[in-house]
């Protein structure tokens, strides 16, 4: 991906320590650019609205997010597959954005953001004179 406008960053010194979790989950996400945006599709099955956290500081966009159990704590499982705990996902971005044009949406465990490429980093159509 190093000639992309997007890099995944697995900078350990930026991310959240991991040992402080017994599990981690790195959510899957999709990228789609488009002339004047990115549309990021990132799957967070299980997490609120409330419990997502998305920022973007000096280039980087960092996602997390947290499930909550979904049964009270005295549950007694006689199975349990379900996982609950942090998501975590970084990203570098390449091209100047507008940081304050970033919209989010959550729908059905589906987290959508989109965010608008900064005017300068936006394709323009140069127009041609005849002479």
């Amino acid at each position: 991906m190093s000639d992309t406008a997007i890099q995944r960053n697995e900078n350990a010194a930026i991310a959240p320590a991991r040992g402080e979790q017994a599990t981690y989950y790195t959510p899957l996400v999709d990228i789609i650019e488009k002339d004047d945006s990115f549309i990021f599709n990132a799957d967070l099955p299980g997490v609120r609205p409330e419990d997502v956290d998305i920022r973007y500081e000096n280039g980087v966009l960092i996602l997390s997010a947290q499930v909550q159990p979904r049964q009270p704590p005295d549950t007694n499982y006689i199975w349990q597959e379900y996982g609950v705990g942090p998501f975590y996902r970084q990203f570098i971005l390449g091209v100047p954005i507008d940081p304050n044009g970033i919209n989010a949406e959550l729908r059905n465990g589906e987290l959508k953001l989109t965010i608008p490429k900064a005017e300068s980093a936006k394709t323009h159509k140069v127009p041609i004179k005849s002479a």
